[in-house]
C-alpha cells in the first residue's frame, strides 16, 4: 500500500503538460516498475511457502541456500522496492521525490520517510525469511523447478532493467515527450535513508537474538502505540459503532421502519379496505349497470331541473 501512496501522492502534486506533469509521469512510471518487482515480491513469497509448507515466518529462516534462485530474485525485488540504484524503483521514485519536491516540502518529507521505513520492513522480511535463526534449515524442500524459478528469473531482469526505459517519452499528462535526467545530487538523501533503513532491518533481524525485543521495551508507549496501529481502529470503531450505528443509524433504522414503511403499508392497507368496500360494484350483471346508469340519468336530470328552476 505504501507504493501505492506514492503513486497517489505523486498524482497529487502533478500539474498539466511538460514539467508540470511529472508528477503525472513519475507515478505511471512507478505503477509500469512496481508491476514487476511487485510481482517478483509475491512469487518469491510462494516459492518459500511452497518450501517450509507454512506462511510464518517463524517456521522460516536461513532459507538463502536451500533456494537459491528465490532468495536472489527476491533480494533483487526489495533492493528495488527500498529504492536502490540501479533497481527500477530507483529510478520511478526519484521521479516521484523529484516531482513532489518541486511543489510541497512537506510531502517530500513524508515521501522519504516512507521510502525509509519501506527499505527497512522489507528487509526485516528479507532477513528473517533467508538469514536470522536456523529454523527453515531441514524443512525446506527446495525449489519448486522450472515453473517456479523462470518467471521468477523472467520478472528479476525486468525489474533490473525496466527503470532504464524512457517512460517519459511514452506516458506524459499531455502526450507530448518529457525528457528527464537523473540528478546524482538530488539522489544521495534518498539513498542514503533506504540504505539506514536496510542497515537497521539487519542489525535487528540478521542474526537470531533480542536487539529487536529488547528496543520495543525501550520505546514503551511509543511501541505499544504503533503495535495497536496508534489505536485508529478503536477510534474508528468508536465513531461507527457508539456514535453513527447508535446515534445516528439506529434512530433513521426506527423513522425508516415505522414511518417510512408505515406509510406506504398503510396506503396499501388503506387501497386493499377501499377496493373491498367498492368491488361490488363490478358484479358483471348487465342489468344492474343499467340500473345504475338509469338512477344516475334521473339523478342529473332532477339536479339540472332544479338549477333551470
Amino acid at each position: 500500500m505504501s507504493q501505492i501512496g506514492f503513486m497517489m501522492f505523486s498524482l497529487g502534486v502533478s500539474g498539466q503538460g511538460g514539467e508540470a506533469g511529472l508528477g503525472y509521469m513519475a507515478s505511471q512510471f512507478h505503477l509500469f516498475t512496481h508491476a514487476f518487482f511487485k510481482a517478483l515480491l509475491f512469487l518469491g513469497a510462494g516459492s518459500v511457502i511452497h518450501a517450509v509448507h507454512s506462511n510464518e515466518m517463524a517456521d522460516m529462516g536461513g532459507l538463502r541456500k536451500q533456494l537459491p534462485v528465490t532468495h536472489l530474485t527476491f533480494l533483487i525485488a526489495c533492493l528495488a522496492i527500498a529504492g536502490i540504484p540501479p533497481f527500477s524503483g530507483f529510478f520511478s521514485k526519484e521521479e516521484i521525490l523529484m516531482a513532489t519536491s518541486k511543489r510541497s516540502i512537506l510531502v517530500f518529507g513524508v515521501a522519504l520517510l516512507t521510502s525509509g521505513l519501506t527499505a527497512f520492513y522489507m528487509f526485516r522480511l528479507y532477513f528473517r525469511i533467508f538469514w536470522n535463526h536456523p529454523a527453515g534449515e531441514g524443512h525446506g524442500h527446495g525449489e519448486g523447478g522450472t515453473a517456479m524459478v523462470l518467471p521468477l528469473t523472467i520478472l528479476a531482469v525486468a525489474t533490473v532493467l525496466s527503470g532504464f526505459i524512457p517512460f517519459g517519452h511514452f506516458v506524459t499528462s499531455d502526450l507530448k515527450p518529457l525528457e528527464t535526467h537523473l540528478h546524482p545530487a538530488f539522489s544521495i538523501a534518498p539513498v542514503v535513508i533506504a540504505v539506514l533503513g536496510i542497515l537497521l532491518a539487519a542489525r535487528f533481524h540478521k542474526n537470531a537474538s533480542d536487539r529487536a525485543e529488547r528496543f520495543a521495551v525501550s520505546l514503551r508507549g511509543l511501541y505499544t502505540a504503533a503495535k495497536h496501529r496508534f489505536y485508529i481502529d478503536e477510534v474508528y470503531l468508536f465513531i461507527t459503532k457508539r456514535i453513527l450505528f447508535n446515534g445516528i443509524g439506529k434512530p433513521a433504522a426506527w423513522f425508516d421502519r415505522q414511518v417510512v414503511d408505515g406509510l406506504v403499508n398503510g396506503a396499501g392497507t388503506a387501497t386493499l379496505a377501499l377496493s373491498h368496500k367498492i368491488r361490488g360494484l363490478q358484479s358483471g350483471k348487465v342489468q344492474q349497470y343499467a340500473l345504475i346508469f338509469l338512477v344516475a340519468v334521473i339523478l342529473l336530470a332532477l339536479a339540472a331541473i332544479y338549477r333551470w328552476t
